[in-house]
């Protein structure tokens, strides 16, 4: 399932491939009249001139950031700016001030933003960094399944993504891995790569990526102790 099989789901894709980022980030808009904008990716005019277009000018209710690394949250201020939406993110995030002094607010798990195209419902996955969310979609238009932005918990291709300190940690990381797939969400939607189909599948390709990593770095300790 494409993102494009829902009538109430537009995808911008910023201009920003990396190694990182595979294609680039990806902008998700839900709604139509009174949409949310669910990280807005990066500070470039050209990218942002688009999300204009997509908007078609109707006004979102909010923008909603999975985190703030800039790839993710760095066009979010000249959006909220130009359109007048509320501009939130979870609390935790490690040297995010610039973004945070636009902020109108912070989001907290269980908290619900409502837009006629359903609810959505933020719920908390750190590891990836602190203050990392994932936002929870019931499509109005298919209320019985349930999809899930994931932002930079999962990535479209692969088996991995960053997990780095200060901001990663993984003992989060894989709690929050265990909490979405409890969820069971029919499809998930990474800011980076392809929607994800079979969820199941792809968290437990993550999870036994870290452990494989895991076990390594311990058989390294116990084979090396002074390494």
């Amino acid at each position: 399932m494409d993102d494009t099989d829902r009538p109430l789901l537009r995808t911008i894709l910023a201009p920003n491939p990396s190694a990182m980022t595979l294609e680039g980030t990806k902008c998700f808009i839900v709604g139509r009249d009174r949409p949310v904008v669910i990280d807005p990716g990066p500070a470039d005019e050209a990218h942002l001139a688009a999300i204009e277009r997509a908007l078609s000018g109707h006004a979102p209710s909010a923008i909603l950031l999975t985190h703030a690394h800039a790839d993710h949250s760095a066009a979010a201020p000249a959006l909220a700016r130009r359109t007048g939406a509320r501009l939130m993110m979870g609390r935790g995030a490690i040297g995010s001030d610039w973004l945070e002094s636009f902020l109108s607010g912070w989001v907290e798990d269980g908290d619900e933003v409502q837009t006629e195209a359903g609810r959505i419902r933020v719920v908390s996955t750190p590891g990836h960094s602190p203050e990392h969310l994932c936002f929870l979609w019931r499509d109005e238009q298919a209320p019985d399944s349930v999809s899930i932005f994931v932002g930079a918990l999962l990535m479209g291709s692969g088996d991995t993504t960053l997990i780095a300190p200060p901001e990663g940690n993984l003992s989060d990381y894989l709690a929050s891995l265990s909490r979405v797939e409890e969820i069971g969400a029919a499809v998930l939607f990474p800011s980076h790569g392809s929607a994800i189909t079979e969820p199941g599948v792809v968290i437990g390709r993550y999870r036994a990526h870290r452990w494989e990593r895991i076990a390594q770095v311990a058989e390294a300790l116990r084979t090396s102790p002074s390494a």
